[in-house]
């Protein structure tokens, strides 16, 4: 019998057509916020009071120009097919929407009420988002949804913020194919790294060694597929295609998370050792 994925799985316990249609009914048709003796939906609230000031409106005028330029309609129509990327799209974006109302909702000088289904969509998103293992992070003023790995939060709440959101990020969709965004990441891993590249070889010396080789010898750190610069060449590199590559940058990826983790552990180790220390004397 074949291996079914997450998404099929998934796809079996919910009608992505019939859950579409609810979210964006909640987002785009219903009244959920009050200002001013006024009701609006998420997506006419954001319009008028937020979306001017938001970090990633980009070149968009407002509301209507973001969502006819992104095919809106089109993404919501393509769910009605069951496509599933079609579907987490959906629920990033509208989450987007939802997490700049309920930033204004929760301000200590709001006047700003809520009503309806407003709270009852977040359930609905974070409960699909739960069936197909992805997670609604919020990354420097907007949202991402990405697949849900512990190892990612755990990373993300040791390093600092902007390698933290980097973390994160390198598990977007968005980032598929994109080697060059990817090798950027995997370096700035590799920056943070390198101070403790010592400690990280006593507690596992094949895991240091590995990450170190990879970072400079398959087209990271140095351009080991240019024939030119014969002290980095690496012929075998050369010849992989880009999907090649990119799946020994995701391996790569993974290993230095675990080797943070490790990093981690090791301080909570000497923290440990020295409270039992202080126990035993007594």
């Amino acid at each position: 019998m074949a291996r079914k994925s997450i998404f099929d799985i998934a796809s079996h316990s919910l009608n992505i057509s019939n859950e579409a249609g609810r979210i964006a009914r909640m987002f785009h048709e219903d009244d959920t916020l009050y200002a001013h003796s006024s009701g609006y939906t998420i997506a006419e609230y954001v319009g008028t009071y937020d979306f001017s000031e938001w970090k990633w409106r980009g070149h968009f005028v407002d509301v209507d120009d973001f969502l006819d330029s992104i095919g809106y309609e089109d993404i919501v129509y393509r769910c009605e097919s069951d496509d599933t990327e079609s579907f987490l799209t959906l629920i990033e974006l509208v989450y987007n929407f939802w997490e700049l109302a309920h930033r204004d909702l929760i301000a200590e000088d709001s006047e700003l009420k809520w009503g309806g289904n407003f709270y009852h969509l977040e359930d609905v998103m974070n409960d699909n988002l739960q069936k197909y293992n992805y997670k609604a992070y919020n990354c420097d003023d907007r949202i991402l949804v990405i697949e849900d790995k512990p190892e990612v939060t755990a990373v993300s709440e040791i390093v600092e913020q902007n390698l933290a959101i980097d973390v994160i990020r390198y598990n977007h969709r968005s980032l598929k194919g994109e080697l060059e965004a990817k090798k950027k990441i995997l370096v700035a891993l590799g920056t943070e790294l390198e101070p403790r590249r010592k400690e990280l070889q006593t507690l596992n010396k094949q895991l240091s060694e590995d990450i170190f080789f990879m970072l400079n010898n398959i087209n990271i750190r140095h351009n080991n597929r240019n024939p030119k610069d014969p002290s980095k060449f690496k012929k075998f590199v050369s010849k992989m295609d880009d999907a090649q590559l990119e799946e020994w940058y995701d391996e790569l990826y993974q290993m230095m998370l675990l080797a943070i983790l490790l990093l981690d552990n090791a301080d909570r180790s000497s923290k440990v050792k020295d409270l039992k220390s202080k126990i035993t004397v007594e």
